[in-house]
């Protein structure tokens, strides 16, 4: 009878902390999706930022200008590109292209670029 009492209790134990566990683990892992979740929410767009990400170059480094040395931007609606023309007087065609996929990309870019400069 002892016996049987503790076994049950012992099993009671177990499913207790298996149930402490679960809920650890799911309580952990929804945390870990809110918090992920955050950065989609509050994404800033790439425009908004003080560097200009403008792909890269032909050795796969990335190009980046500051937005403080860019004197003019234009855009290539024919070729889905944006021209930053930037002050570097080591360079006489100081110059990075950001090409886009698409026009609506480009033209969605170009505005918050607009908004934001």
């Amino acid at each position: 009878m002892v016996s049987k009492v503790f076994i049950k209790i012992n099993l009671q134990n177990y499913l207790l902390d298996m149930n402490k566990n679960k809920r650890l683990f799911f309580g952990l892992s929804f945390f870990l999706m809110a918090f992920l979740g955050m950065g989609a929410i509050f994404q800033k767009s790439e425009a908004t930022l003080s560097v200009i990400k403008a792909g890269v170059d032909q050795d796969g480094n990335p190009v980046c200008v500051n937005k403080a040395q860019v004197y003019l931007f234009k855009k290539l609606q024919s070729q889905n590109k944006i021209e930053f023309l930037y002050h570097d007087p080591m360079d006489e065609k100081a110059s990075v292209i950001k090409s886009f996929a698409d026009s609506i990309s480009m033209d969605k870019y170009w505005n918050s670029l607009i908004k934001n400069w």
